[in-house]
């Protein structure tokens, strides 16, 4: 008999739904309540009985929509990274096209109150370097993040931003590690700069990387 809070046996086949097979409405009642739960007490304190319950379930009930809480996690993860980038990009898409766009887009992520999305992924870094099936799932969810970063790179680049010259995949990988420590810098409530003092030295750093004046 499997403890309450802890992963279940595998499964036989015919109890098991696959992911993409399981009723919409019910696995995001379920995602919801995890995300709800593992914010609040943390992958570790999470237990399966208390996500059942809040998403108005039996813990059975939940195991037959995921396997384990790693499957769930990496679910709530993607759904809630889902939503930040998707609004980011809005955010982009609605800024007048210019040398500081991509500043204003890292200084607010830089100077912003912390996301849920921060300690959730403070919480799947730490499953990722135990468990190789939570690592997949994670690389799914921060390349959405990296796909997003090439094409706003690729594009600086067209428009004279960026310097051509630089390798694509390396200032993709710069912007992506800055943003990643941003999270963990927002997730664990390190002192927030003045968005002003932040803009005025991202845009110092950034023009490190515009084409040489003499170009």
């Amino acid at each position: 008999m499997t403890a309450v809070g802890e992963d279940p046996p595998e499964m036989i086949e015919s109890e098991m739904i696959e992911p993409g097979r399981a009723e919409p409405a019910t696995r995001d009642r379920i995602v919801a309540a995890a995300l709800e739960v593992f914010v609040e007490k943390g992958y570790s304190g999470a237990r399966v009985q208390d996500i059942a319950e809040r998403a108005g379930l039996t813990a059975g009930a939940l195991y037959v929509h995921f396997p384990n809480r790693g499957r769930l996690l990496a679910e709530a993860i993607t759904v809630e990274g889902n939503r930040i980038i998707s609004g980011l990009i809005e955010q982009l898409a609605q800024r007048r096209i210019g040398d500081q766009r991509v500043a204003a887009a890292l200084t607010a992520q830089m100077v912003g109150e912390s996301e849920l999305i921060d300690r959730l992924l403070i919480e799947s870094f730490a499953l990722a370097t135990r468990d190789e099936a939570s690592q997949e799932q994670l690389d799914v969810t921060l390349r959405l993040l990296d796909d997003f970063i090439a094409a706003t790179v690729t594009d600086s680049m067209d428009r004279g931003v960026l310097d051509p010259d630089l390798d694509p995949e390396a200032v993709t990988a710069f912007f992506s590690s800055w943003i990643m420590g941003m999270i963990v810098h927002r997730a664990v409530s390190r002192p927030r700069p003045d968005a002003d003092d932040m803009l005025a030295v991202t845009v110092r750093l950034l023009s490190g990387l515009r084409p040489p004046e003499d170009a």
